[in-house]
């Protein structure tokens, strides 16, 4: 019988074995070379930052859509405007960002064993929104930095043909209803433009 000791060491020596899986390079169609930071082991999946993750799917034509788009035995769905990073956070928002860098750092340790523990039986997610989204029924309606970059690792690694990397439905219907308040919304405002101009043609008439 194992010890406790024993079994933390096996289990830990499984999750190492499984994050230096070799990955099998894709390249982009019509030819070209693999994205230069196409990932080659699991490990390196896990450590792409969101700036490779948009370059990658650049790259193999998902976020930009083409005639190519569409001819990969996978594709990734890249809603540019849902996964768009929001506008850039103040002086003073960075400062307190760089004071919980270390937190962070922990937690991203914590959560990258936990998918690897989960990758071939992946459980949904809560996605934790971010102020803005407070108010709203849609937990899609807003992202935080940590679950934007979470979809688009599991976007990136569907299309590359890993496992357990599904669009959970709660997403899909979180996409469709944040993608009509974002039209009713821009209805609005449109309504809003055409009634100011309506009022200022009238004082001038």
């Amino acid at each position: 019988m194992m010890g406790p000791l024993t079994r933390r060491s096996s289990a830990l020596a499984a999750k190492i074995a499984t994050l230096q899986l070799q990955l099998a390079p894709l390249v982009p169609l019509p030819s070209g070379p693999p994205h230069p930071a196409f990932p080659k082991t699991l490990l390196a999946f896990h450590l792409l930052t969101e700036d490779e993750l948009d370059s990658i799917a650049h790259h193999y034509h998902q976020s930009t859509p083409g005639p190519w788009t569409m001819h990969y035995p996978a594709v990734m769905n890249w809603d540019k405007e849902f996964l768009a990073r929001p506008t850039r956070r103040s002086s003073r928002d960075m400062t307190k960002q760089e004071r919980r860098l270390s937190q962070v750092g922990i937690e991203f340790v914590e959560g990258l064993m936990e998918t690897v523990k989960n990758i071939h039986a992946p459980e949904p997610r809560v996605l934790a929104s971010t102020p803005s989204a407070a108010n709203s029924s849609n937990p899609y309606a807003g992202l935080s930095d940590k679950d934007r970059i979470r979809i688009k690792r599991r976007k990136v690694g569907k299309f590359i043909g890993l496992v357990g990397m599904d669009t959970p439905v709660e997403e899909i219907a979180g996409r469709i209803q944040a993608s009509l308040e974002r039209a009713v919304e821009a209805s609005r405002e449109e309504l809003r433009r055409n009634e100011e101009i309506m009022l200022r043609r009238r004082k001038f008439a």
